[in-house]
């Protein structure tokens, strides 16, 4: 995958975790935006407009029928690859999501967790797809699992892989994340199940968790690139929450 330092990759997802309320953003380089709740559901294919450092770390996005700021929840994780191979410049990080959504008809008040990711280098123009799961379980306890592939690449045996579970206590970093996914036979995730193996030496064990589609979700394309968004039910250790599958192709 070739990259330019000046390209950014970056990546949000939100929601509440009774999971009534959900959404994603992936711009690499314009932003593409979706979210619902309940069984309504918007893609915006309107224009964008983006402000990255609103202070102090924050972004706001604003466009047809959503006004998003989104600020920081705590500290900032560099993300590690799966392999040896390309290194992961950027960062994941929990956070805080305010604002206003329009769905059916009626505007929502936006309070709820969020994760985003930001990866430096990338060169929107060699990527293939890009692949976010993301659970959340409390305002202070989630996960996000980031996949790149290049255009040129088909399986994902050269996907590049950084995962980051956030705990009441602090983030933990995973050094070896594993996605597997089901799919419709129209391509749409039915069902994930992620191994984020932590720890080291004698003491390395997977944190496990699942999602399955709660809802139908959303798709929108645009400029030669879709993005589809599906929201899950999520469970990990006996916990029950919620959360978003995420997958960007270019």
């Amino acid at each position: 995958m070739t990259t330019d330092d000046a390209a950014q990759l970056r990546t949000l997802t939100f929601g509440d975790v009774q999971g009534g309320v959900w959404g994603a953003v992936v711009s690499a380089p314009a932003p593409l935006v979706a979210f619902g709740a309940g069984a309504d559901a918007i893609a915006s294919s309107g224009p964008v407009e983006a402000v990255w450092d609103a202070g102090d770390r924050g972004w706001r996005l604003t466009g047809d029928g959503f006004d998003l700021h989104v600020a920081s929840d705590g500290e900032e994780v560099t993300p590690e690859a799966a392999d040896d191979g390309e290194a992961v410049s950027g960062f994941q990080e929990l956070c805080r999501v305010q604002g206003t959504i329009t769905v059916g008809g009626s505007q929502r008040q936006l309070d709820c967790v969020g994760t985003r990711c930001v990866i430096d280098g990338v060169d929107s123009g060699s990527l293939g797809s890009a692949r976010t799961v993301a659970g959340w379980f409390g305002d202070d306890e989630a996960f996000m699992l980031l996949s790149l592939r290049a255009q040129e690449d088909i399986g994902q045996e050269s996907d590049l892989v950084a995962a980051t579970l956030f705990d009441p206590e602090g983030w933990i970093p995973v050094d070896d994340p594993r996605l597997s996914t089901t799919y419709t036979e129209g391509g749409v995730p039915t069902r994930t199940s992620l191994e984020l193996w932590i720890g080291e030496g004698e003491n390395e064990f997977p944190r496990r968790a699942a999602g399955e589609a709660s809802g139908a979700g959303a798709v929108l394309q645009s400029d030669g690139r879709q993005l589809q968004v599906v929201p899950l039910r999520c469970h990990s250790r006996g916990r029950e929450g919620a959360g978003v599958y995420v997958l960007a192709s270019f």
